[in-house]
């Protein structure tokens, strides 16, 4: 039964006590000294917490793709070398060289792409994934996944594809025929599962180089590894913004990507720091490039490793897809070459 609405016996009270505390607050405004400033205790600067990562790095950018569109929202690479780059309306093929091979015409601007083991190419549309065969025309498209999808990020073995769903924060696990099969990343304390927080539309997914599944759970910041019954396996967390080895933010990494040696290549946001992590244990090896290598205010659009263990970087301000390697030896990289 409803519960009925609960009325004061002293009406005239309530309207003294109003009055009283909105006519203390107008006596304060309306003061020609206004309030002081916070004292230096109360003061964030984050002007230390930037350089932490002026260090020594073994990487340096070694060129850019710069596509003749405007907004280019995800990155893939293929095992040829091939870089794809989505834009309104286009997805764009370039070969190793940087050099523009072909097109494919689409409607709408991808969030993401994904290439499945067997070349067909699925394009995440927000709220539905378009399937295109390895012609690149198209076979199907996937809809009706949630009641919330907005797909982030995908990542596609020889039986499933993973949807990373920002909109309901899971991970939506579906055949090739778009049918959901499970959920995965709701909380569960019976089988030990934190729950995936995804505060914003960062929200990123992959397998390593053994086939296994790893979540970001941004914001966690960290990562979690899951089976494919949707069993948690590992999980690993490093939130601290005062150190190099960790991460800062309210959603962080907010990319991922594996290189030929099995390692995980993390992008961060403000401050963007693209890092190298030793994947079980998410023990910090080196970092890739830091901060001042980005324009403010500082954002990434996509990462991926290509076949050449390049690291590219979408960067939205300079509107170019930025190539990072590895041309000299430091001790970090020599210690994550071991």
């Amino acid at each position: 039964m409803k519960e009925p609405v609960r009325k004061t016996k002293h009406p005239y009270l309530v309207g003294v006590a109003v009055a009283c505390v909105v006519g203390f607050y107008f006596s304060l405004v309306s003061k020609e000294k206004k309030f002081p400033e916070p004292g230096p205790n109360l003061e964030y600067d984050i002007t230390g917490l930037l350089d932490i990562d002026n260090v020594e790095t073994a990487f340096e950018e070694t060129g850019q793709i710069v596509p003749d569109f405007d907004q280019a929202k995800a990155l893939e690479t293929d095992a040829n070398g091939n870089l794809y780059i989505s834009g309104e309306n286009t997805i764009a093929i370039y070969n190793a060289d940087g050099k523009e091979t072909s097109r494919i015409a689409i409607d709408g601007t991808p969030t993401c792409l994904e290439l499945t083991p067997d070349n067909k190419l699925l394009v995440g549309l927000g709220d539905k994934v378009l399937v295109l065969g390895p012609d690149r025309t198209p076979l199907a498209t996937w809809s009706n996944l949630s009641d919330r999808t907005h797909i982030s990020a995908m990542a596609a073995s020889e039986d499933n594809v993973y949807l990373a769903d920002g909109g309901s924060r899971l991970v939506l696990r579906l055949d090739y025929d778009g049918n959901v099969l499970d959920q995965i990343g709701k909380a569960d304390e019976e089988r030990d599962i934190p729950g995936l927080e995804a505060p914003s539309a960062h929200f990123d997914i992959a397998f390593d180089n053994d086939g296994q599944l790893w979540v970001v759970n941004p914001g966690k910041l960290g990562l979690e590894r899951y089976r494919e019954n949707g069993d948690i396996v590992t999980t690993w967390y490093r939130p601290d913004v005062t150190r190099l080895d960790s991460f800062s933010g309210c959603c962080n990494p907010m990319q991922i990507a594996f290189n030929s040696k099995g390692r995980l290549v993390t992008g961060e946001k403000g401050p963007v720091r693209i890092k190298i992590f030793e994947i079980t244990s998410g023990s910090f090896e080196e970092l890739v490039v830091g901060s001042k290598a980005f324009h403010v205010p500082q954002q990434i659009g996509d990462l991926v490793v290509d076949s050449s263990d390049r690291i590219l970087v979408l960067d939205p301000r300079m509107k170019a897809v930025r190539i990072f390697e590895q041309t000299r030896t430091t001790l970090a990289s020599k210690k994550a070459a071991e």
